[in-house]
């Protein structure tokens, strides 16, 4: 349960709001198919989402399904906040994607399925060798 502490406050429903969960372990699968459902109905047709993890609006859709709050209570966020919240949301989302790109970086030189790591690289068919 990440606790998330605005830096400024607001009033929603009558309430003075100064911190916001986010069960974000607790999300399932079906969590994150109702915030898709939930951010595709609210698109715009011409808007392209190519990644959705980095669609702030997709963000919020999770960040309130992980609260139990209602998404509006996010739109009355100040700017820093609700910054701060999509990249938990972000980060939470995109954390294995993250830890492979991490693992492939340190990856100097794969070794072959044979076992035996290449000494030259192999010679294509239709290179010409001088000799």
């Amino acid at each position: 349960m990440e606790k998330y502490v605005l830096s400024k406050p607001i009033t929603y429903d009558g309430k003075e709001i100064t911190e916001i969960t986010l069960n974000l372990d607790d999300l399932s699968v079906m969590d994150l198919e109702t915030a898709e459902r939930r951010f595709r109905a609210k698109a715009k047709k011409k808007e392209i989402t190519p990644i959705i993890e980095f669609s702030k609006k997709y963000q919020v859709e999770v960040a309130a399904i992980a609260s139990g709050n209602d998404v509006e209570l996010f739109r009355m966020l100040g700017a820093r906040d609700y910054t701060g919240i999509c990249m938990e949301v972000q980060s939470f989302l995109l954390a294995g994607e993250l830890e492979e790109m991490d693992e492939d970086e340190g990856k100097e030189e794969q070794t072959p399925a044979h076992g035996k790591t290449p000494t030259q690289p192999p010679t294509l068919p239709h290179q010409a060798t001088q000799d």
